[in-house]
């Protein structure tokens, strides 16, 4: 029987950044819709507030972690003091460590085959795992969007776990804010989205079916998939259907009607890589290449995005794999999900 990853009871740092917890898990069985077969997590000691990245390969966490380490670094304008990781190699590769010594960042490793030493990340990776597992199974979402959902789920926990010593959740304690959930939609569920695009008919149904895949990450939207087109899009104008799965029996109907509707409430939020987006901290968006299994063809700034998928098989049930045509020689933030 494998080691249990005890709780930490107390919180050893003062604020975020001071520690990192990292580790990588999978390979998972199926590969995901953008062709990734590895997750990789980190862990904000202080806040518990956390990031993951996919990987194609375990090579490309380097590069990863080092976008990520630059870029968290100007967001919250604090040095990174340490980071704790297992003994992979992986973590040990030597342009990581040049890296961190370049930074004057300490790197601590737990000792081999005592993973309840990196307990915090092992227990988050679980977490998520077991949250994706479920999210999948609500809907029967088909499998390959495993990523997809880890990332949603990811998500969802930074915003609405509470922490018992502190009573805030890991949003909270990193920004200072209390976070919005309101936009909050559940994972798989049926969508109906308005059709923007000129019809060739005047019969031509206005809005198409599909499901929900998740929020922008530096896009105020959703992402769905299309039925219609067979194509993940970006959209904001979406009208969801919950009412299948076990969410049946938890909607209030008296807070039916008083909480904004939720196309108005994403065209001011998005999930950001490194932190949170809302509309009025815009200048801390991160423009990068975007996920190149969604191909943008609107603007952010008219407040409307849509998108669709490139190289998309169009069978919701089958694994996609994009040959290697989607997979970059440099690794990006949040690059493919």
């Amino acid at each position: 029987m494998g080691a249990k990853h005890p709780a930490k009871n107390i919180v050893t740092t003062e604020r975020p950044l001071e520690l990192l917890h990292m580790d990588i898990f999978g390979p998972m069985a199926y590969i995901s819709i953008g062709g990734n077969k590895y997750g990789f997590v980190i862990v904000d000691d202080y806040s518990h507030y956390t990031w993951v990245f996919f990987l194609h390969d375990k090579s490309e966490v380097q590069g990863i972690f080092k976008k990520f380490a630059k870029r968290a670094q100007n967001v919250f304008d604090v040095k990174i003091k340490k980071v704790r990781s297992d003994n992979g190699m992986e973590f040990k590769n030597t342009n990581i460590e040049e890296y961190l010594d370049e930074e004057g960042i300490k790197h601590e490793f737990s000792v081999p085959y005592t993973p309840q030493q990196n307990g915090v990340v092992e227990r988050k990776n679980r977490t998520l795992i077991e949250a994706a597992r479920a999210m999948l199974d609500e809907y029967k979402t088909p499998v390959n969007y495993w990523a997809k959902a880890v990332h949603i789920a990811c998500h969802a926990i930074n915003s609405l776990y509470i922490q018992k010593k502190r009573e805030k959740t890991a949003y909270e304690l990193l920004t200072g804010k209390k976070p919005k959930v309101h936009y909050f939609r559940v994972f798989g569920s049926k969508c109906f989205i308005l059709n923007k695009k000129s019809k060739s008919s005047k019969f031509a149904p206005k809005v198409d079916e599909g499901f929900m895949l998740g929020y922008g990450t530096n896009e105020y939207g959703y992402h769905v998939f299309s039925k219609t087109t067979g194509l993940i899009e970006i959209a904001v104008d979406v009208t969801f259907d919950e009412t299948d799965g076990s969410q049946k029996e938890q909607v209030n109907v008296e807070d039916v009607g008083n909480e904004e509707a939720p196309h108005k409430a994403i065209k001011k939020l998005a999930i950001g890589e490194i932190k949170p987006i809302e509309e009025d901290d815009e200048e801390n968006i991160v423009h990068i290449d975007h996920d190149p299994t969604i191909h943008h063809v609107s603007s952010i700034v008219s407040g409307e995005a849509s998108a669709s998928r490139n190289d998309q098989d169009g069978t919701q049930g089958h694994s996609h794999e994009d040959g290697g045509n989607n997979v970059q020689a440099q690794p990006q933030l949040n690059l493919e999900f």
